[in-house]
């Protein structure tokens, strides 16, 4: 018994995912073809920081995949840093993809990937609202602190890191001139947030 996937009457029967996609930002994923430049130039999933490629992703939500695609690592592992955007013949904003994506699983409640980012943002957010600015030093031991158990798994990369930029990096946080309307800035987002 053949266990193929029927790629078209699969996109026919699901095609509404990427209906949805480019309701919700305006890209339409269905426009790519597979090249894979986008992965091949991806730093995180060169890295293996992805468990599905970002063509692959394309891929499974032009399927209609969505349950499985709001379950990978991938749409949280995405730095949005737009180096596939750039290689894409297409033109596909993948970057607003993952986010669009990630904006879904969260509404969903797929918690699958996301606890890591989760933390992370919240820490990263903080450190602005506080600041005006991110504090590296105080982000790291904070991230650090909070995912309890990893605090000693990124020594091997992590003392040459150090060693390496220690003296770039600020030792005391820094203080913004205008850090309290970043604090407005967030409060308003907040705002809206709670209004949609």
């Amino acid at each position: 018994m053949s266990s193929m996937l029927n790629l078209s009457a699969q996109q026919k029967e699901h095609g509404d995912f990427a209906d949805r996609i480019f309701e919700e930002c305006g890209v339409d994923v269905r426009r790519c073809y597979q090249c894979g430049k986008c992965s091949a130039g991806c730093s995180v999933h060169i890295c293996k920081g992805m468990g599905v490629s970002p063509n692959r992703i394309m891929r499974m939500v032009q399927l209609g995949m969505e349950d499985e695609v709001l379950r990978t690592r991938s749409i949280w592992a995405c730095v949005l840093c737009s180096t596939c955007t750039a290689r894409c013949p297409r033109d596909i904003d993948i970057p607003r993809v993952m986010d669009t994506l990630r904006i879904m699983a969260k509404k969903r409640g797929i918690t699958e990937g996301f606890n890591n980012a989760s933390v992370f943002h919240e820490i990263f957010m903080n450190s602005i609202i506080k600041y005006g600015r991110v504090y590296e030093a105080g982000l790291l031991v904070a991230l650090k602190l909070k995912q309890s158990g990893t605090m000693f798994d990124d020594l091997p990369i992590g003392i040459p890191a150090i060693i390496n930029v220690a003296f770039r990096l600020p030792k005391l946080p820094p203080r913004m001139k205008n850090s309290n309307q970043i604090r407005k800035v967030v409060e308003n987002c907040k705002k809206i947030e709670g209004e949609s």
